[in-house]
Order: C-alpha cells, then sequence, then structure tokens
C-alpha cells in the first residue's frame, strides 16, 4: 500500500463528500436538528440508572439522544452513502480503470471508509459541544467502550452496505435499495420513540436489526452499563456488541464473493 497515494485518495474523497449538500444534511445537520428538537421537547424525562449498592443515579432522555443519534448516523453512512460511492465507481469504470495501475484496488474501497469515519467524528463532536451547552448533557460511561462501540458499529454497517449492493450497477438502485432497507431499521430500532409502541410481531422482527442493537448498544453504555446490563432487546449488553460484530464478519466475506470491479 502506497500511504502517500491513499492520502491523496482520501483528501479528493473528502472535498468530493463536503461537495455533497445531502450527504452533509445526512449525516451532520440532520442529526444536530433531531438531537436539539428532541431534547428541548422530551430530554427533561428522568431515566433512573441503578449503580452498586443499590445507588440510583438520575440522567435524563437528553443525555443518550447523542448516541442514539449516533448509532443511526453510522447506518445510514453504511447503509446509503458508501454503497452510493461504490457503485458509481463501478457504474463509470472508476475501478477497471485503476485495476490497471500499480495501486491497489481495495484502496477505493479504504479511501470512502476513511472520509466516513472523519465525517462521523465530527458529526459526534458537534453534538457534544452543541449538547453540552444548550442541553447540559452528561456522560455516565467508559469512553474507550463506547468508542469501540461507535467503531463496531461504523464497521459492520459498512460491511452490511456493500454485501447487498456488491452486484448493483446502478447509483439509482443502490440509493432506492439503501432508503428501503435504512427506513424500517430506524423506525423499529426505537431510536425515534419506544419499541414498545409497536405491535409485538413489529418487535420481534426489530429485535433482528443491526440498528437496534447498535442503538441499543450505544445508549446503554453511554449511561454506564456493565456488559452483563439487559438491554431493551432482552439480551445483555455484550450480546449485542457480538451480534454486530457476526454480522459485520458475515458481510465482509459476502462481500469478498460477491463484490464486482467491473
Amino acid at each position: 500500500m502506497n500511504p502517500t497515494a491513499l492520502r491523496k485518495l482520501i483528501v479528493t474523497e473528502l472535498l468530493l463528500a463536503l461537495r455533497e449538500p445531502g450527504a452533509m444534511f445526512m449525516s451532520v445537520i440532520l442529526p444536530l436538528a433531531v438531537f436539539l428538537a428532541l431534547g428541548f421537547s422530551v430530554g427533561v424525562i428522568e431515566i433512573p440508572v441503578e449503580r452498586d449498592a443499590g445507588v440510583v443515579e438520575i440522567f435524563h432522555v437528553r443525555d443518550v439522544l447523542l448516541a442514539g443519534n449516533i448509532a443511526w448516523v453510522t447506518a445510514v453512512f453504511g447503509i446509503v452513502a458508501l454503497p452510493q460511492t461504490l457503485v458509481e465507481f463501478r457504474q463509470h469504470g472508476i475501478f477497471r480503470r485503476y485495476r490497471v495501475t500499480p495501486m491497489p484496488s481495495y484502496m477505493l474501497i479504504i479511501a470512502p471508509l476513511a472520509v466516513g469515519a472523519v465525517i462521523v467524528v465530527v458529526s459526534l463532536a458537534l453534538m457534544l459541544v452543541v449538547g453540552w451547552l444548550a442541553l447540559s448533557i452528561r456522560f455516565g460511561g467508559n469512553a474507550a467502550m463506547v468508542g469501540l462501540a461507535i467503531l463496531l458499529s461504523y464497521l459492520a454497517f459498512a460491511a452490511f452496505g456493500t454485501a447487498v449492493t456488491a452486484r448493483i450497477r446502478n447509483t439509482r438502485t443502490a440509493l432506492g435499495l439503501g432508503l428501503v432497507l435504512f427506513a424500517p431499521m430506524l423506525v423499529l430500532s426505537g431510536a425515534f420513540g419506544p419499541r414498545e409502541a409497536f405491535p409485538t410481531s413489529l418487535q420481534l422482527v426489530g429485535d433482528w436489526l443491526p440498528l437496534t442493537h447498535a442503538y441499543d448498544l450505544l445508549t446503554f453504555l453511554w449511561l454506564g452499563a456493565t456488559w452483563e446490563t439487559e438491554t431493551t432487546i432482552g439480551v445483555p449488553v455484550w450480546v449485542s456488541f457480538v451480534y454486530l460484530g457476526v454480522v459485520g464478519a458475515v458481510c465482509v466475506v459476502a462481500s469478498v464473493r460477491l463484490f464486482r470491479w467491473d
């Protein structure tokens, strides 16, 4: 791998991403707007969290909104934005042209992945600063554990999106498929409302969706939950962590087997 070439690719992809108002809106502006809207409307609702020795610490809904938003930001990038970029490369023959150069083709996948990571970090940092200043949000977890959960969620969704669009050659088809997959996940995950409001059958469907596990994983770890704490799905936190890892691994294998470079 040529670090200089990869760095130039990443910078180029970042500049192209900044020129796409739709992508920046979905990844940065919309999450912040939703965070503030919900934070000022329902953010004062209390969330009691039991600690050791029976001590109960009081958090508020606004404290976990940020974690939930980051969960669906990683999903919208992995399921909608990244596949759009890769399918565009395939549709316009960019993969094919790069394959006749000394530069490895997989660098064209690493570059948008790196750009997506930068956008997720920027979105998180912006919500942290605004949330602290405007909503006085609190953090009760372990920063390293939350960071690891964000990284795992990001990679799992990126692998998922790459796998399901591995053979698609049209960007409109990729966008349509991405939105069809993302929208039900967003609704059924509980990111925009309690899952208990849905019929039991839909709750069961939601239990198997990656975004539900990412949402629970991040929000519970944000509040300081242990790996054994039971989530809204009824499983320990560590199960959601492993589940996302398995989804990511399976999708990576599927991507390697199915991915078309031309």
